[in-house]
This record gives C-alpha cells, sequence and structure tokens, in this order.
C-alpha cells in the first residue's frame, strides 16, 4: 500500500483530529514517522537567540539541546542589530557559533540575511541606524528610503562574505516574508524591486553550492489576497526553494477569538505546492505552527497546550503538509519546547524529538 493519501477539502479540525485519541494522546507517531522516512521529508526548526532573551534562557544551552533532538535543518537569524552594533563596526561571535555548534551536530542551516528576520519585531534595525532615518514608514516599502536600502545591501555583503564558507551552510533566506504587511510589524513591508536586488547580490556571492529560498503566506481564513498571489509568484520566479508560514489557528486581532484556515486556504497550499513542483523548484513550509500565539502574548507560557496549539496537533498538522508534498517542514517554536523541557513539562519535547528521529533514509513502499 502507499503511505500517501489523497488530499480532501474538510475542516481543519477533521483535518488534524486524526491522530487524537479520546485521551488526549498522540496514538499516530509511528505512522507519522513511517511517512516521515517514506516520503524523505526533511524536518527542522528555526531559532532565534532573541527569542531565548525574551523567556529568559541561555542560548547556547538552549541550542545544544535543540540540536540533539535529531533535526536535518535548521534556520538561523543574521540579526542586524546584534551583528553591527556600531556602524561599521561587525561583531560575529554569535552566530559564529551557532553555525559551529549545528555543523558539529551534522545539520544544514538556512540563514537569513537582510533588514527583516524572524521574531518579533522582525525589523531589527540597529540603533545607530533608526537615530539616522526613519525606519517607521509604512506609506511605502521601507527600501525606498535609498541610504536604509544602501545600508540593507552593504550588511547582506558582509553576513555572506563572512560566513559562506561555513561547510553546513546549504541555503540563503532573503528577507522573511518580505512582501507582507502585517500588525506585528507595523505594516512596514519591502518593494518587489528592492528583493529583486538582494536576489542578485546573494546570487554573486553565494557558493555554487548554496541556494536562494524566499517565504511568503496566505492570508487567513479565506486565502482571497490578491498580494498573496502576486508574492508567490515573484518568490517563484527568484528563489530555487520557496517556503510557506502555515498557522492553523491565530489571534484575530485583540479579540478573545481566533482564525482558522478555511478550505479555500487548503487548496490553495496545495495549488502552490504542484506549481513548485512543475517548476522545478523546492516547496517547503517555512514556519509550522509548533507554539500557541494567544491574544495580548508576546509568548504563552502558563500551560503546555492552548487552543491556538498543542502537540498532538502539530503531529497532526505535519502530516497533512507530507500528504500535501512539502519536503522539508520547519516546526515553528524550538525555545517553547526546551524552555517547557526545563520546567518539567514534557510533552512537546517528546512529540517533536519522535518526529525529528524518523530515519533520514527512504523505505519501500509496500
Amino acid at each position: 500500500m502507499t503511505y500517501r493519501r489523497q488530499f480532501m477539502a474538510l475542516s481543519v479540525s477533521t483535518l488534524l483530529g486524526f491522530v487524537v485519541s479520546d485521551t488526549g494522546k498522540v496514538v499516530a507517531l509511528p505512522y507519522l514517522q513511517q511517512l516521515l522516512t517514506q516520503s524523505q521529508t526533511q524536518v527542522g526548526t528555526t531559532f532565534s537567540q532573541l527569542q531565548c532573551q525574551y523567556i529568559n534562557l541561555n542560548y547556547q544551552e538552549a541550542f545544544r539541546q535543540i540540536c540533539s533532538l535529531g533535526l536535518k535543518r535548521i534556520r538561523l537569524c543574521s540579526y542586524w542589530h546584534e551583528i553591527e552594533p556600531l556602524e561599521n563596526s561587525f561583531d560575529f561571535t554569535t552566530l559564529d557559533w551557532l553555525l559551529d555548534e549545528s555543523h558539529r551536530h551534522g545539520i544544514e542551516v538556512i540563514l537569513t540575511v537582510g533588514m527583516k528576520a524572524p521574531r518579533w519585531p522582525e525589523f531589527h534595525f540597529p540603533s545607530w541606524l533608526a537615530a539616522q532615518q526613519d525606519t517607521s514608514i509604512t506609506s511605502q516599502p521601507v527600501d525606498h528610503n535609498a541610504a536604509i536600502a544602501n545600508y540593507t545591501l552593504r550588511f547582506i555583503q558582509k553576513v555572506i562574505e563572512h560566513t559562506r564558507d561555513a561547510p553546513n551552510l546549504k541555503y540563503w533566506q532573503i528577507e522573511n516574508e518580505p512582501f507582507t504587511r502585517l500588525a506585528i510589524t507595523s505594516g512596514r513591508y519591502l518593494s518587489y524591486e528592492f528583493v529583486r536586488q538582494e536576489v542578485e547580490l546573494a546570487r554573486t556571492l553565494a557558493l555554487p553550492r548554496q541556494k536562494l529560498l524566499l517565504t511568503n503566506a496566505i492570508t487567513l481564513p479565506d486565502a482571497g489576497s490578491n498580494e498573496d498571489d502576486r508574492a508567490f509568484q515573484e518568490s517563484l520566479s527568484l528563489a530555487d526553494a520557496v517556503g510557506i508560514n502555515v498557522y492553523t489557528q491565530v489571534p484575530d486581532g485583540n479579540l478573545s477569538s481566533y482564525l482558522q484556515p478555511s478550505p479555500a486556504y487548503w487548496y490553495k497550499l496545495n495549488a502552490w505546492q504542484q506549481q513548485l513542483s512543475t517548476s522545478g523548484k523546492e516547496a517547503w513550509v517555512s514556519e509550522a505552527q509548533a507554539e500557541p500565539w494567544e491574544p495580548n502574548h508576546l509568548v504563552a507560557l502558563d500551560a503546555v497546550q492552548y487552543p491556538s496549539s498543542s502537540p498532538q496537533q502539530t503531529s497532526g498538522l505535519v502530516n497533512l503538509l507530507v500528504d500535501l508534498g512539502y519536503r522539508t517542514i520547519l516546526l515553528w517554536g524550538c525555545e517553547y519546547w526546551y524552555w517547557h523541557q526545563q520546567n518539567g513539562r514534557d510533552r512537546w519535547w517528546n512529540t517533536i524529538e519522535q518526529l525529528s528521529k524518523a530515519p533520514s533514509q527512504s523505505i519501500q513502499e509496500v
């Protein structure tokens, strides 16, 4: 038999519910491990030293333990304010350590470069630049300020030249959801023209073995944004791999209710995967929700699970994404899992460890 099932337009609760028993325990992890192996899916995560600061973790201790989970890929962030705290003064100490440690564990690295990187507030401008230029602009793309654009290109060049020889560095991610306008970034965004410049620069500096990744999102709940489609097509034309950020339950502004994907959302996610496959591009999920996203919380730490996310929901989401053909899935929330594990709550940690340690070699279908 085959382990790939036909995609159907079901509600998200039905799509994610089949891996959960009546007692709330995950009952299908062995099956999911086999599915991940058979499909040769690369399970990874995004690590943020900045997020560790927010929740009072030692980033080195956290990263060592996260690397021990068995993940195949990890996305790291070149935070501008951290690397260039003073103009023309660059400090790569933290990034160098993260690259060395991930290599020691045999994990492939994706490195974000640019002015926008994962984790709040996403635009990580150094204080010296914010003092010189208006970095809060929302009426037009941030890069329409020529000084900010030029400083960004210089920063990208410095990062790539310094880190490109790292043996496990396989992908450069150009910005993070550069075309998406979100409240979390105060509505700031980048232009298509500028991202093309960044891509061209990275192509000239990258080693032949390194590829380029661009990331996008699908607007919840009904996937009806024309801007999403334009951003995806632009990314498809520019990058070797395109990553989609997939969240199954997020706050509706400051309300106590949540936005959830409609069937149209899943159809678009499926259609995008097919376009990528047809175009010979890699189809990624660059962020698969594996951490609660609760109203009015930067990080919701009081409980193991919330309405927005739980270990069993994450297992179901991974299963669905594999069925849709996505072969790299970066689970979002590794700092969160580690925080709970350090506080005597193992459900997140154990679930992710079982998903991550599915054998990397393929198996024969029977």
